[in-house]
C-alpha cells in the first residue's frame, strides 16, 4: 500500500525560510518538517490545502537524532500537493503563511515554548488584511484543487471502462 506523505521539495522549504524569516522571526529557532499529502483530504465539506500540527512527544521521539545533538521537530505542516502543483508563487506564500499564523511562541514556557492557536475569525485577522488584493484566494485554490481531483476520479473512471470493455470483447 503507498504512503499518503511524501517529503515536500526544495521549493516548500524555501518558501517556509522566506515567510518565517519576513513575518516569523520568533520561530526562526523551531523546528518544522513539510510534507506533501498525496491524497485528498475533506473536513466540514471543504478540501484541506494544508494543516499544521504540533508534534506529540512520539513524533519528537522519531524525529530526534542523538548522534548529532538533533531535537525532534516542533511542528509538521502537511499541504496538498496537487494543490501546491497548481498554483503558483503568491498562493505557496498565502498557505505557509496562514498555517504558521496557528503557531504560538511562549518565550516563559518551561518546557517546549511551542504550541498552536486557532483562527480569529474562520482566517487571521492580520491574514485578511495582508490578502487584500485577492481576498477569495482560498475559495479559488480550493476550487481548482477539487476542480483536478473530480478530473482525476473521472479520467480513472474511463479507463476503468475501456479495461472492462477491451475485456468484454475477448471473451
Amino acid at each position: 500500500m503507498p504512503i499518503r506523505f511524501e517529503e515536500a521539495d526544495n521549493a516548500v522549504k524555501t518558501v517556509l525560510a522566506q515567510v518565517r524569516s519576513e513575518y516569523f522571526p520568533e520561530l526562526r529557532n523551531a523546528k518544522i518538517i513539510t510534507l506533501f499529502d498525496t491524497k485528498r483530504r475533506v473536513s466540514g465539506g471543504r478540501i484541506v490545502l494544508a494543516k499544521i500540527m504540533k508534534a506529540n512527544d512520539l513524533i519528537r521521539l522519531l524525529t530526534q537524532d542523538d548522534d548529532i545533538g538533533v531535537e525532534g521537530v516542533d511542528y509538521i505542516i502537511t499541504i496538498d500537493k496537487v494543490a501546491w502543483n497548481a498554483i503558483e508563487s503568491d498562493d505557496w506564500h498565502r498557505i505557509i503563511r496562514h498555517e504558521l499564523r496557528h503557531c504560538e511562541y511562549d518565550i516563559e514556557a518551561e518546557e517546549n515554548p511551542y504550541d498552536l492557536i486557532c483562527h480569529d475569525l474562520e482566517d487571521f485577522v492580520s491574514e485578511v488584511k495582508l490578502n487584500q488584493d485577492d481576498p477569495d484566494w482560498r475559495q479559488r485554490v480550493a476550487n481548482l484543487t477539487a476542480d483536478i481531483y473530480e478530473q482525476e476520479k473521472d479520467d480513472k473512471k474511463g479507463k476503468k471502462q475501456k479495461r472492462h470493455a477491451a475485456q468484454g470483447n475477448l471473451c
